[in-house]
């Protein structure tokens, strides 16, 4: 399959419609109970104290953040533990004499399950569907009581975000005893001819005849081809039937025109009719070495991202709405293509992607070894991985939007890669297999994440295998913020990562606000990084999108990532306060950054233009220059400055011309970018400077609430001023109630810094002039009202002094409802009530001030508000934060044993260093992610050592279980004087370990390692 030319198109058991046989949503009416319970697996186990929820469930996303949180800054800082589920039903009588299941869509992690304290079984792999057979329980018992104990205690069991517990969809399953098993039907299509193999399988006492029929009915509903077969088989056997069928002239499915055919399968026997549905489309894929990807013929780019299994304040549980908008976000922003790194998702989101028109890469291992310390490669794969394996390309081979394989992410083992990829040609020969940088050389597809970013990748690429990019590129951005500097996470230059040079855009910073003063950083990783497409580790997106689109055996590229994500915070962030990764094109809370629409101009068709930055600037002189871009698909661009034209430019192909660029002295006023095809004005953007902030906008992402229990939408809060203009820099707090059939989900608003709780809070702060409130209907067909307060005004008064309080009402479903509104607050830290001021016009305050309100909805108190403004509240305005080569990671933020953090010295980096002493055995041990390529490097040690009775000091320096005595010079000012040793190490892709351990120290002190 290496040089595997040709691919021909699947798809999917997505649903199931059944007469005799029924598959029942079993997501409602459990029990919940944090912490391990003794005995609760037993039947007669008391859980009257139990809190009822409905399922999917995360319950780390529901807890607090806590930089102790064994989680850790891989999982984001979140809870973890140990969780227990309980549900009791009454058996219906129709179902005793059938093959009946209990199926788990993802529990994560670590679970076993129940019935009648009856031991089912356990599954450590936390993305993968499974289920039990509880036919005897049904059988023999009126009454089942399920119990599920679901174990993430272990941490971090990844190294990003997981979230813990039941976070999908539950079913059971009712069939008769002959019947096709889960995930029973493949169809696989080559131009009109549709091959299906059924499994059947008989669980009666005798041996059963009868006919399988399948026929094929297209999107009207119109039969187009029929196929009927005999069967018998013996008692407890099963028997596999291939059957053949043609379509005259079918419709084709693609990404821009996903047309779906369904397979109807009927097993008709003596008083037994069952059906079961198929969903799947007719492709032609080819993958030709040197030319790319083909599909139905045509060159396709798979114009793609990388997600992970959760959304933000969401958690792992992503409510089906919220995943389909976002799955739309990334096809409105241009992509075409999905990996999901690094697991498989919920089986909605394959059906979404068919539905959808969206490419799918579908990864199922991040590490056939450990990778982070308590990960299913650490302590599962060997054992469970053929059979999680097996379950998951059974379970998604039918889907039309799946392409291609992925079966790690860099991890290493060439046995492991070899068996990976024979075990998924045995299961199915119709998709190639890659991997993200591993075990490359039995890969069908040649993919490589961040190594294939390094200047001259390309030269020396071979045509023997079609080549993805499937995790390319790297760059970091933060809604809302900018710099004008070009920044490198690697520093530049780097031996190690070979970046392309790009310069800076101004040759002094323009832009000073910062999130925090540096003093309060506990990293020099802890920064905000800019949203112009100038920070990186090797390659930046416009480059990335050029090479994609001109270099032919180049597939596909998945940038990393498409939304970003919670977790792996310390590797490039520095960790807490830092909760999550900031590298996608969208940010945790759903809402798009500048970069979006970077993809938009070169990955759509329909007009568009975009202006950056925002043209508020509160603090900068008049006439500063400042880069503004704009992002369009028109042939050209003209730019004015309040009315006055600054120009027309055309957008390039090369990358440093598809945005089209003006040095603008800043004065106050207007920015509008008018956007021209065959010389005619078609679209236009106007952007204009915003005064401080002093009221709200409330309005719904997406689709609104449906008369359905447990529906969601989407509100978005925005920060304006008075004339209704976007205020981008609002982080005023804003406090909600919702009236009516309706309740707070979770609040959030991007920010990669903000750690209050998200699940079922009454406020939060805006982020960059932004909130994001996700409101759940309590029934299904009551009217919601939500109401959104907040006291509005500068934190630091830095322009004016003058604070208003705003409330606005939504309507999310239903008449909505009447009701005075009154509000009375206080200045003086007070209390208030109703006979505290009557807020009736903005008002002035000075620095220190809390002004605090009460809302009154006739008569009825529904919010508490509260706002300090102060200097040091807030963004910082002062602060010139400048693109340095960074220094190496801070020994005293590593792990480590037999040693101490110390402060007692001079000219050392960070917060302190770590003392060694004369501590033989004591140790430091750095986690060190490469996403490059593997090979030799050097580590460059910062130290003091003391002269005292040894000239040289000696460590034992451990890389992955590569032992070498490392002897470093001691120094004449110990603890003043600091010295740098380099040693030359290899590294591994992905996770290495790097341990520093005392051999014959006296007088030892360690402040940084850098892998360079």
């Amino acid at each position: 399959m290496k040089h595997l030319l040709l691919i021909w198109g699947i798809f999917l058991l997505t649903s199931l419609s059944i007469q005799a046989q029924e598959r029942i949503n079993f997501n409602e009416h459990w029990k919940f109970k944090l912490g391990d319970q003794t005995g609760a697996d037993k039947t007669n186990f008391n859980d009257n104290d139990w809190r009822k929820l409905n399922l999917p469930h995360d319950w780390s996303i529901e807890g607090d953040y806590n930089e102790n949180h064994p989680m850790g800054d891989k999982c984001g800082y979140l809870p973890a533990g140990i969780g227990w589920y309980r549900k009791t039903i009454q058996v219906p009588e129709e179902w005793k004499g059938k093959s009946v299941n209990i199926t788990f869509d993802g529990v994560f992690m670590n679970s076993t399950v129940w019935a009648n304290g009856k031991k089912l079984g356990n599954r450590p792999f936390g993305w993968i569907t499974f289920q039990y057979d509880i036919s005897k329980e049904v059988d023999t018992n009126n009454e089942i009581t399920f119990a599920v104990r679901v174990d993430n205690d272990a941490q971090p069991s990844a190294r990003w975000y997981t979230g813990s517990g039941i976070y999908a969809n539950t079913w059971i399953d009712v069939k008769s005893k002959l019947h096709v098993p889960m995930s029973g039907i493949f169809v696989r299509t080559k131009k009109d001819e549709v091959t299906i193999t059924t499994e059947i399988q008989n669980d009666f006492d005798k041996t059963q005849k009868g006919e399988l029929i399948t026929s094929i009915v297209d999107a009207n509903g119109n039969e187009v081809a029929v196929a009927e077969s005999k069967l018998t088989i013996g008692s407890g056997k099963h028997q596999e039937i291939t059957q053949k069928l043609k379509i005259a002239n079918p419709h084709l499915w693609s990404t821009v025109s996903p047309y779906l055919y369904k397979a109807i399968t009927k097993i008709s026997s003596k008083k037994i009719d069952e059906e079961y549905i198929t969903n799947f489309g007719v492709r032609d894929v080819e993958w030709k070495p040197g030319e790319g990807l083909f599909i139905n013929g045509v060159e396709t780019k798979m114009q793609g991202i990388c997600n992970h299994q959760e959304a933000g304040a969401l958690g792992a549980a992503v409510p089906d709405k919220i995943l389909r908008f976002r799955i739309q976000q990334l096809k409105d922003m241009g992509v075409n293509a999905i990996r999901t790194a690094h697991n498989p998702q919920t089986p909605q989101f394959y059906a979404m992607c068919d539905e959808m028109g969206m490419i799918v890469m579908d990864e199922i291992f991040d590490g056939w070894h450990k990778k982070a310390a308590n990960d299913y490669g650490a302590h599962f794969f060997k054992e469970w991985w053929d059979r999680d394996l097996t379950d998951w390309i059974k379970r998604d081979r039918n889907h039309p939007s799946i392409i291609i394989y992925s079966v790690g992410n860099e991890t290493k083992g060439e046995e492991a890669a070899k068996a990976l990829v024979e075990r998924c040609h045995e299961l199915d020969n119709t998709r190639p297999v890659t991997s993200g940088h591993s075990g490359s050389n039995h890969m069908d597809v040649f993919g490589v994440n961040g190594h294939s970013e390094r200047k001259g990748f390309f030269d020396h690429l071979s045509n023997d295998r079609v080549f993805v990019g499937t995790e390319n590129t790297h760059t970091w951005q933060v809604r809302g913020f900018y710099r004008t500097k070009t920044w490198y996470r690697d520093g530049y230059p780097c031996v190690r990562h070979q970046p392309y040079e790009y310069p800076d855009l101004t040759e002094e910073e323009v832009f000073t606000y910062d999130w925090t003063k540096s003093a309060n950083k506990k990293s020099y990783k802890q920064i905000f990084t800019s949203s112009y497409d100038n920070a990186i580790v090797r390659l930046n997106s416009r480059q990335n999108i050029e090479q994609l689109r001109d270099i032919p055996n180049y597939a596909g590229s998945f940038r990393w990532t498409g939304h970003d994500y919670l977790g792996e915070a310390g590797f490039v962030h520095g960790g807490w306060p830092f909760k999550a990764s900031i590298v996608g094109a969208i940010d945790l809370a759903n809402f798009e950054k500048d970069l979006f629409y970077l993809y938009q101009s070169q990955w759509t068709s329909k007009p568009m233009i975009h202006i950056l930055p925002h043209w508020t600037h509160p603090t900068l002189e008049k006439g500063t220059e400042i880069p503004v871009w704009v992002y369009s698909n028109c042939d050209e661009v003209e730019l004015f400055l309040n009315g006055q034209s600054l120009g027309k430019q055309s957008p390039g192909k090369s990358w440093d011309k598809m945005q089209c660029e003006w040095l603008v002295g800043f004065q106050e006023g207007e920015l509008k970018a008018i956007g021209y095809k065959d010389r005619k004005a078609i679209v236009n953007q106007v952007i204009r400077s915003a005064d401080a902030p002093s009221q709200l906008k409330l309005t719904v992402d997406g689709e609104g609430m449906k008369n359905q229990k447990e529906d969601i939408v989407q509100v978005r809060i925005a920060s304006e001023d008075a004339k209704g203009e976007f205020y981008p820099y609002g982080e005023n707090r804003s406090f909600y109630h919702v009236e009516g059939s309706g309740k707070i989900k979770a609040l959030d608003n991007g920010s990669p810094v903000d750690v209050e709780k998200h699940f079922e809070a009454k406020d939060r702060i805006a982020f960059y002039g932004l909130t994001r409130a996700y409101i759940e209907s309590t029934d299904a067909d009551g009217a919601i009202d939500l109401y959104v307060g907040a006291i509005l005004g500068e934190k630091r008064l830095i322009t004016s002094k003058q604070v208003h309080i705003d409330v606005k009402k939504i309507s999310l479903r239903g008449k909505s409802s009447k009701g005075k509104i009154d509000i009375y607050y206080t200045i003086d830290g007070s209390r208030p009530t109703t006979a505290s001021s009557k807020y009736t016009a903005p008002f002035l305050i000075e620095l220190g001030t809390t002004v605090k309100a009460i809302v009154v909805l006739e008569n009825k108190e529904i919010m508490r508000m509260h706002e300090k403004f102060a200097d040091d509240e807030g963004f910082e305005w002062k602060t010139v934060m400048t693109a340095t080569n960074p220094g190496g990671d801070q020994a005293e933020d590593a792990t480590f044993d037999g040693v101490t953090i110390s402060t007692e010295g001079e000219n050392f980096n960070g917060k302190g260093f770590i003392d060694y002493g004369k501590n033989e055995g004591g140790y430091v041990e750095f986690y060190q992610e490469n996403d490059g390529s593997e090979g030799e490097y050097t580590l460059r040690l910062r130290y003091s050592a003391a002269k005292r009775d040894i000239q040289e000091h000696t460590l034992t320096l451990n890389v992955n279980g590569r032992k070498q005595v490392i002897a470093l010079p001691s120094c004449d000012k110990y603890r003043k004087e600091w010295k740098e040793f380099e040693v030359k190490v290899q590294l591994g892709i992905g996770a290495n370990t790097i341990r520093l351990t005392a051999l014959k120290v006296n007088g030892f002190c360690l402040d940084e390692m850098k892998a360079i």
